[in-house]
């Protein structure tokens, strides 16, 4: 991942934080434009909705082509 990348992620709040080996399996439903991406702290910046959100890099994926067309669907109301 790079900086301007859009990614899909989870916050800290949706996460099982009781059993850590579970975390990369996390629903990631948020789509984001990555701001900074530290990969030695483990944590991102994300743009979500006005905010920059610092979130666990386990927590962050780069968005695919669906992930997407599913968010352009949401933001004019088709779905």
């Amino acid at each position: 991942m790079k900086e301007g990348d859009m990614v899909r992620f989870a916050k800290w709040e949706e996460v099982d934080v009781r059993n850590s080996k579970n975390w990369p399996l996390t629903p990631k439903n948020r789509i984001g434009v990555l701001v900074e991406h530290n990969k030695i702290m483990g944590t991102a910046h994300i743009l979500y909705r006005g905010e920059v959100l610092k979130v666990r890099s386990v927590f962050v994926e780069k968005a695919g082509k669906k992930d997407l067309l599913t968010y352009q669907g949401e933001s004019n109301g088709l779905d």
